[in-house]
């Protein structure tokens, strides 16, 4: 039996997650490990947030398996990173999606300033000023896992409203034409083994560095651009904005079914699915 910890409380990520990977799996969700640790999400990629989730949660679930009774399973953490980049705004919100109005207006690299029509010398937007992007501040190590400082600690901001993130996002597109409003939404899943007590060793980092390096990586894109207003009620996050490629609607029109097929995370389940299956 192949069960997997989905390291998520999101009730819409669990029942995509389920919908397109089947029944064939056993699925387990933060809400069934209430003590499971927090991890911060301080890594400047997709593919290093979602490790880093998936490697902190195994180490943490390997200690704890035989409280749930569940030594013969097998067992893994199955943790994403996902978000949204637009190209007029140099990839941003990426990373941040989930927090963008959240960061005091910053992203993290000005826009191109043809983009939008702003006077001579200035940035095209306040928020967007080389000077106030997000950086690392001196002396800061920067994190394992594929990079970091870009700690959600360090900026004081946890995620935002959706409408907030939607309206800020409008904002800082207001001047720019439909034809430079592309933008894809990205999903990288990370899939880590919870490895058997008796190869945890004495020392904790190389136990996490045995984890890293067994986890799977799978991305999925779904390529599109954003409209001038939201669009629809169904769906979250930036659905109502996003209109995918080959359609007049967005994500809160087209209804899950047809999303199921488009999606970046439906993309990336895809290719995790096709990997347990044919294990």
């Amino acid at each position: 039996m192949v069960i997997l910890f989905v390291a998520t409380r999101n009730a819409h990520k669990i029942q995509e997650i389920r919908v397109i990977l089947d029944k064939r799996f056993q699925y387990l969700t933060l809400d069934n490990f209430p003590g499971a640790p927090e991890t911060t999400e301080d890594a400047d990629t997709f593919a290093g947030n979602a490790t880093k989730k998936a490697v902190e949660l195994a180490g943490w679930l390997a200690q704890h398996k035989a409280e749930h009774g569940r030594r013969n399973a097998e067992l893994y953490v199955l943790a994403d990173d996902s978000g949204l980049e637009v190209d007029a705004l140099n990839g941003a919100p990426g990373v941040h999606s989930a927090r963008f109005a959240a960061i005091g207006e910053r992203t993290p690299q000005t826009f191109c300033a043809h983009c939008a029509s702003v006077p001579d010398g200035q940035p095209p937007h306040p928020s967007l000023s080389p000077s106030e992007g997000e950086r690392v501040p001196e002396g800061r190590e920067r994190g394992r896992f594929m990079g970091g400082g870009n700690s959600r600690s360090a900026r004081g901001a946890g995620n935002a409203p959706d409408r907030a993130n939607n309206a800020k996002l409008l904002h800082l597109l207001k001047n720019v034409p439909l034809e430079k409003r592309t933008a894809r939404f990205r999903c990288v899943l990370a899939l880590t083994a919870v490895l058997p007590e008796a190869r945890r060793g004495s020392s904790p980092v190389c136990y996490a560095d045995e984890l890293e390096l067994q986890t799977e990586l799978f991305e999925g894109v779904c390529e599109g651009h954003i409209g001038f207003a939201p669009q629809g009620q169904r769906g979250f996050g930036y659905d109502p904005l996003f209109i995918p490629d080959g359609y007049q609607e967005s994500f809160a029109e087209l209804g899950e079914e047809v999303k199921n097929k488009l999606s970046h995370r439906a993309k990336a389940l895809a290719r995790l699915r096709a990997r347990l299956v044919n294990r």
